[in-house]
């Protein structure tokens, strides 16, 4: 899939303090994750979608070499399956000076993890959002929880990871329609679920809008 030019626009939520700029990039896994950190001090969202499913290293992360399309994203954590029929991929971008910023590396994820779980709720999930530290270990995302992040009776709704510069941050959150990893890879660690595995009937887009339209009223 060949790398397109970002189609942005500026939204307002009555709630926000901030404007938020909201785009969309088409791309593959590799360009996308590639793609430069904005520095321009807003506060912005960033839909992402591909069209070919990948597997995505975390920074230090070890190749599992099970044959599969993959790249390497430099924020931290473990290694994500993307599927364009099954996941939904956005980054949140946040300037350092941005009343939201927090130096607690921790902490920092608490308001995303609150407004993407917000979403959740209202869709009818009993969802909430991880304070304590890091449960679970294992190579892959799913396979444990972290601070911030969205869970649902236990498990993992919604993975976050989070790039720095000494300009902004970058969010990257991913969640499942249902849950998955590569075919023929075994799961049993994993504490992953998708939103329609818990029963819930709604397209990925209506789900993701909704999580947009929360992410703006901050």
């Amino acid at each position: 899939m060949g790398y397109l030019p970002s189609k942005s626009f500026v939204a307002l939520s009555v709630n926000s303090t901030r404007e938020w700029v909201v785009e969309r990039w088409s791309a593959g896994v590799q360009a996308l994750h590639h793609r430069p950190i904005a520095v321009d001090g807003r506060r912005r969202i960033s839909i992402l979608e591909f069209d070919e499913p990948a597997l995505v290293l975390g920074s230090r992360g070890r190749d599992p070499q099970i044959g599969e399309t993959t790249t390497r994203r430099q924020s931290g954590g473990g290694i994500v399956w993307l599927d364009p029929c099954e996941s939904t991929w956005i980054d949140i971008t946040l300037p350092r000076n941005d009343p939201l910023w927090l130096d607690d590396l921790s902490r920092s994820f608490h308001w995303i993890g609150e407004s993407i779980a917000s979403a959740f709720v209202e869709l009818g999930l009993n969802a909430g959002i991880h304070k304590a530290n890091l449960v679970g270990t294992g190579n892959w995302c799913f396979d444990g929880i972290g601070p911030g992040e969205v869970t649902l009776s236990g498990r993992k709704l919604v993975g976050i990871a989070q790039r720095r510069t000494r300009r902004s941050a970058r969010f990257q959150c991913v969640w499942y329609r249902r849950f998955q990893r590569p075919q023929g890879l075994a799961d049993v660690n994993s504490k992953g679920i998708g939103w329609a595995d818990a029963g819930l009937d709604c397209s990925m887009i209506e789900v993701r809008n909704l999580v947009v339209s929360k992410l703006l009223a901050v």
